[in-house]
């Protein structure tokens, strides 16, 4: 999966390779504007809307789907690993997990037994049992070992950087990214340490991909490099979605697409 997703950087990021390309959609779905989804490493979506969660597989078709009211909101759902979906509710503060059935693993880890006095996003990592945590009022990340409950910490955040309040935090490609509520992203390496920060245009979606960042305005996808400057188009949706983009994703050779009522796998050709 890495050397799909390092090809697609490599031929998309390329203004006379991207001119060659073309976009082919594999599925849609109607899907509520308040649900919460991701893609797993094998073009599996995870869905949650309605207090139950859906499992896709890479056509579309509906795999499996489970009622989980008993856990509350959830605010994210992080599918990279597909035998341990994380879920994470900031109302409860608890973040649990579930295997490839979609079966309840263990229960739910409460974060306030995890020292974390008001956790605001996670992220689930690739190093075995470990989850990243921003905890908001002590400006923290902590990269917890669930096995014993120890923590790597990187302090005082948004102090250091100049960020604002943080809202969505994710390990990409052995990269940490934060990201703050008017587009400044920092990313650290697996270990915690800091690597470099961008200021993106604001109020819109942001997607990293290596060095770059894509970023959605409207119907259409650009590439921005680490200086906020364009390279080039990426995504032209203007014919193709039914609204402006809200949230998306790339997996391999795909990118996935939320517009306001619906949700778009599309497939790169050549």
């Amino acid at each position: 999966m890495r050397r799909l997703l390092l090809c697609l950087a490599g031929v998309l990021l390329s203004i006379h390779s991207y001119s060659q390309q073309s976009w082919k959609v594999v599925w849609s779905l109607e899907i509520d504007p308040e649900s919460v989804w991701d893609i797993d490493p094998i073009h599996q979506c995870i869905i949650y809307q309605n207090q139950s969660i859906q499992k896709r597989d890479a056509k579309g078709q509906l795999m499996l789907q489970e009622s989980f009211k008993s856990l509350g909101s959830i605010q994210k759902i992080d599918a990279q690993n597909p035998l341990k979906i994380a879920l994470f509710s900031e109302d409860q503060q608890q973040i649990c997990f579930l295997d490839n059935a979609l079966a309840l693993q263990n229960g739910c880890t409460n974060l306030s037994d995890l020292n974390v006095s008001l956790a605001v996003t996670m992220s689930a990592s690739i190093q075995t049992d470990r989850i990243w945590v921003y905890d908001e009022p002590n400006s923290k990340i902590e990269l917890i070992t669930l096995r014993n409950n120890q923590g790597q910490l990187i302090q005082n955040v948004k102090g250091l950087l100049d960020m604002k309040s943080i809202v969505n935090m994710q390990e990409i490609d052995n990269r940490l990214f934060l990201f703050d509520e008017i587009n400044q992203v920092a990313w650290f390496d697996q270990f915690g340490n800091f690597i470099d920060v961008a200021t993106l245009p604001p109020n819109k979606p942001v997607y990293p991909i290596q060095d770059y960042f894509l970023v959605a305005t409207g119907k259409n996808i650009q590439t921005y490099d680490i200086n906020a400057q364009v390279v080039s188009a990426f995504f032209s949706g203007d014919s193709l979605l039914d609204s402006d983009i809200v949230k998306m994703e790339i997996s391999g050779d795909r990118i996935y697409i939320q517009t306001r009522k619906k949700l778009w796998c599309y497939r790169m050709i050549q």
